[in-house]
């Protein structure tokens, strides 16, 4: 399947750098002009290669898409990395006051159950 866009080159059309067609479209359903493939990045218009298929993005629009692809993957390695460093200590104190925090909901848990068991018979 083609995900390639065109778009009409005729620069009196209302649809000229305004709106982009599917690739299966040939001709300008406005002015009647042979569609040309774009970029299909939204508000570029650069013509593209009809030669080759796979290309649907022209080399400004693709460079910034391999950049903002590699720029997301280093902040999330970043991210990845600070929540490490605050997970192993978190960790650690956990281990350290678990069977207090444990005895201290145990306790209020009897409190509860007992004060429970004093109204019913009362």
């Amino acid at each position: 399947m083609d995900l390639r866009k065109k778009a009409c080159p005729n620069e009196f059309c209302k649809t000229h750098r305004k709106k982009k067609f599917n690739s299966k479209v040939n001709y300008c359903p406005e002015c009647g002009e042979k569609l040309i493939y774009v970029c299909k990045a939204h508000g570029c218009f650069k013509p593209l290669d009809e030669a080759e298929p796979e290309h649907s993005y022209c080399r400004e629009c693709h460079t910034k898409r391999e950049d903002r692809k590699e720029n997301v993957k280093a902040v999330a390695k970043k991210g990845a990395q600070v929540v490490g460093v605050v997970a192993v200590p978190a960790i650690k104190v956990l281990q350290k006051e678990a069977p207090k925090i444990a005895e201290q909901v145990a306790e209020k848990a009897i409190n509860v159950a007992a004060e429970a068991i004093k109204k019913k018979k009362l």
